[in-house]
């Protein structure tokens, strides 16, 4: 998977976001270059690829803006700036390694080549460096890896859209989230080819 098909599947996901009236689409910070992604990844001790970066070269995250209501990405999901991220990832790394020589680790530890895509609900959503797409998923430190779903970045925006057409996301009238889990399909996930 290469850079441009991820900010393809991005600009499909901000086109769609436009057209339902998401404010987020309005706070989106203008994308870093490869070359800025490569300091602020060697400042953070991080070995990037532009698989990887692709989600900050297209937009480095959402702005705050005082007195307005948080704007997500998607449902409950933060997209920080890139800097942001790193900082994270390596707080999540510290900590992990800090658990595993203290012996009171559980589970899957904090890798070091794992980046923070976006902070949701409890978990984050991950960008793993070291697989091809990039890969993408949800961690979980007490959940067996073999369990966690996985996909590639532009296959989770796929299936963000699927949220959307099933009515299970939506976008309410003030330009924010409504989510009504009523709506969740009990069949497995057929992944879409027409958005990405």
């Amino acid at each position: 998977m290469s850079a441009r098909e991820v900010h393809d599947a991005l600009h499909g996901w901000a086109a769609r976001l436009v057209s339902l009236g998401a404010i987020v689409v309005t706070r989106l910070r203008p994308g870093v270059t490869w070359a800025q992604a490569q300091d602020l990844a060697h400042e953070h001790g991080y070995d990037l690829t532009e698989e990887v970066a692709a989600l900050w070269t297209w937009r480095d995250g959402v702005g705050a803006r005082p007195g307005q209501p948080s704007a997500h990405f998607a449902p409950g999901q933060d997209f920080a700036s890139l800097d942001a991220s790193l900082r994270h990832s390596r707080e999540y790394l510290r900590a992990s390694q800090a658990e595993v020589r203290a012996g009171t680790a559980v589970g899957t530890p904090w890798q070091p080549h794992w980046v923070v895509a976006v902070h949701g609900h409890a978990m984050p959503l991950v960008l793993d460096g070291s697989r091809p797409g990039p890969d993408t998923f949800r961690h979980d430190p007490a959940a067996d890896p073999l369990v966690v779903a996985h996909s590639t970045l532009p296959q989770r925006i796929a299936r963000w859209h699927d949220m959307l057409d099933t009515g299970t996301w939506r976008v309410a009238r003030d330009g924010t989230w409504d989510v009504d889990l009523s709506h969740l399909t009990q069949s497995a996930h057929t992944p879409r080819t027409d958005v990405t």
